[in-house]
């Protein structure tokens, strides 16, 4: 079972380092990372509201890694244009755009009120 786990770790891990090597949005939204944390500890805020604040920012490069296999799965299956193809990466992109919202939305509520 610790074998599993730790393949299950290694794999992640992989994912993560090559989705950062090869996906410039991931890099950039993992970049900014130091960057709100910096700004979090400037405002001044509740530690829970920052605890909150940065756990829905991780939720966009999650949701990047999710877009980026959809991505790079429908053009492993063909490189011809394809409606249905299409609607997936436009769905996959389009989640992402909806979790920045939301991180948005959150990061103004938690600051403003």
């Amino acid at each position: 079972m610790i074998t599993k786990i730790w393949l299950s770790f290694f794999y992640s891990c992989r994912g993560i380092k090559a989705t950062f090597l090869k996906e410039y949005s991931f890099r950039l939204e993992v970049m900014v990372i130091p960057f709100l944390l910096l700004a979090l500890n400037f405002l001044d805020i509740s530690t829970f509201r920052k605890l909150i604040m940065l756990a829905t920012y991780l939720l966009v490069p999650c949701i990047e890694l999710i877009n980026s296999a959809i991505e790079k799965l429908a053009d492993r299956l063909t490189t011809e244009h394809d409606l249905i193809i299409q609607f997936a990466k436009d769905a996959a992109s389009a989640a992402v755009m909806v979790c920045i919202i939301f991180v948005a939305l959150i990061w103004i509520g938690c600051i403003w009120f």
